[in-house]
């Protein structure tokens, strides 16, 4: 008798666990070529991607050279799109600041995506990267980021609401976004250079060309995150009648301060390991960005 209690105890929180489970967005990989990686790198956590593997929340999807993940979007068990990660870039899965379940929140950290979202699905997807939050309900687009910090956004089709810490922009078919490091923003229509691999390789070309001031450059932009946290109000001690306009840039803000630290301490890093050869002088760069990125996470968080 007990046993078969016991069972039925089992059975029903496996049961409970699924519909959980199917309540929320799953990021699954659907496609694959070449090698992929799934981390957590705050307990030092890295597993082989393979198709069917999930993608997490507060996990990194990680490829690297030759590589192509298809990750496909649901709710509940419904598809409502798609991503698909080329080589060499790195996503990761934002955790939901607030109860809303019809938002999917990303940071790019290195990289670009392409993202497809089926319209009229009452979802919408936010890309994040250092400077740049891009807002959709149903289209198609790219997104990169540099090595040199700079962002671009490439619209497909329909309409993207680009925030920034300074502005609002509303991005129209056959134009991008262009943000660099320094908050300097321009509207283009698209052309050759706004493709995503030569906007990447234009930023690595300038991020190589003095590496030691790009280190330092992105040093100082990590430690002017914890400056955007000015006025900051936490989620919690917000009442439900309070502006929601205004919950939600603060969680934008609280988004891309995110992203900032984790993309410019990857970028750092990256650099660091391409000059190994100048190991001395590599050494204090690390110590010190280090230093900076885990003051930076205990600001963002608290």
């Amino acid at each position: 008798m007990i046993n078969r209690i016991f069972l039925i105890v089992i059975l029903f929180a496996l049961s409970f666990s699924n519909i959980l489970l199917s309540q929320g967005i799953s990021f699954k990989v659907t496609g694959i070529s070449g090698i992929a990686f799934i981390e957590k790198t705050d307990i030092n956590k890295s597993l082989r991607a393979f198709r069917g593997s999930e993608v997490h929340s507060e996990y990194r999807l990680r490829t690297i050279s030759n590589t192509q993940v298809e990750l496909t979007l649901s709710r509940r068990g419904d598809k409502i799109g798609e991503i698909i990660v080329p080589q060499n870039t790195i996503i990761l899965v934002n955790p939901a600041l607030t109860k809303d379940d019809n938002t999917i929140s990303l940071s790019l950290l290195e990289g670009y995506i392409s993202v497809s979202i089926i319209k009229n699905m009452n979802t919408s997807i936010e890309i994040h990267t250092a400077n740049t939050s891009s807002i959709v309900k149903g289209t198609e687009f790219e997104v990169a980021f540099a090595e040199n910090g700079s962002s671009i956004v490439i619209l497909k089709d329909g309409s993207v609401d680009i925030v920034t810490d300074n502005d609002e922009t509303v991005l129209n078919p056959k134009e991008a976004y262009i943000n660099t490091i320094d908050n300097n923003y321009k509207v283009i229509n698209q052309n050759s250079d706004s493709d995503p691999i030569v906007f990447l390789n234009k930023g690595e070309e300038d991020s190589r060309e003095d590496f030691v001031y790009t280190i330092e450059n992105l040093m100082t932009a990590m430690e002017n995150i914890p400056n955007n946290r000015d006025n900051f109000i936490s989620f919690t001690g917000m009442e439900m009648e309070e502006n929601e306009k205004k919950i939600k840039e603060l969680e934008l803000k609280q988004q891309r301060m995110t992203a900032a630290n984790e993309g410019y301490y990857n970028t750092i890093i990256k650099l660091i390991n391409l000059n190994s050869d100048k190991k001395n002088e590599m050494i204090s760069y690390a110590r010190k960005s280090l230093s900076i990125y885990m003051a930076n996470q205990r600001a963002i968080t608290k």
